[in-house]
């Protein structure tokens, strides 16, 4: 995904009114740089703890999967500079203001651009993971047994070692969804509803990563927009984020 112009084909958007959100995310991560895991003992937390912006959940991951923490970086650095490029002409660009809350109180606004952003960071997770599983980088995943891609020209060899999809689509769901479900918001309240927008948001970052290669999601032009109007959830189209 890195250096493609991303064109999420499924994206949600909130019209509640304004919300609090945890200021600290994992995508402080991207700000940040993360030490190798050969740099700590096996098990121990070190590593994990000075991360900041992890909720309980994704750290627990954390020192379960250390060797998983620099790629979750990447994915996020990734998510923000897909982000920085679609908007580059908007008044909001995704700039980053901090190396904490990353882009500050902006995402306390149930918004497109808050969308966007949840989805595009989910699908740099995918990619981010799925290509260190390829490359043999991390202990728990190899590379994809996958048939040859149908759309590989045919003059071109199959090698027969993809990107681990599959793996990078389950532990990113685990990972980014973590914050989200520990949450305990009444159901039927704005939180509530947020949270469920949040997770959607995620899940679409995830999908269009898992169903399409990098180098289709650029022609993906089309947007479905799912609008939360108060407590309902109804289904709209849009033209996009142009």
């Amino acid at each position: 995904m890195t250096g493609i112009h991303l064109l999420l084909a499924i994206a949600l958007i909130s019209c509640t009114s304004q919300l609090f959100v945890d200021a600290n995310s994992w995508w402080s991560l991207a700000m940040n740089p993360i030490q190798r895991p050969e740099m700590y003992i096996i098990g121990a937390q070190p590593l994990c703890s000075q991360l900041a912006g992890l909720s309980q959940g994704q750290r627990k991951l954390c020192q379960l999967y250390q060797d998983h923490m620099v790629y979750i970086g990447e994915g996020a650095k990734t998510g923000i500079k897909e982000c920085q490029f679609q908007f580059r002409q908007r008044r909001w660009n995704c700039s980053t203001v901090d190396n904490t809350s990353v882009f500050g109180r902006v995402m306390q606004i149930s918004s497109r651009e808050t969308a966007f952003t949840y989805a595009v960071s989910a699908a740099g997770v995918v990619n981010a993971i799925s290509r260190a599983c390829r490359e043999g980088e991390l202990s728990t995943c190899g590379c994809s047994r996958a048939a040859r891609p149908k759309d590989l020209p045919r003059d071109w060899l199959w090698g027969g070692c993809g990107d681990n999809v599959d793996y990078g689509y389950r532990f990113a769901k685990e990972f980014v969804d973590a914050r989200e479900r520990e949450k305990n918001y009444p159901k039927g309240s704005e939180e509530h509803a947020r949270t469920l927008m949040n997770l959607q948001n995620n899940e679409a970052g995830r999908q269009v990563r898992s169903h399409f290669t990098p180098a289709q999601l650029p022609l993906l032009l089309r947007t479905r927009l799912v609008i939360i109007r108060g407590k309902d959830l109804g289904e709209g189209r849009g033209g996009g984020f142009n």
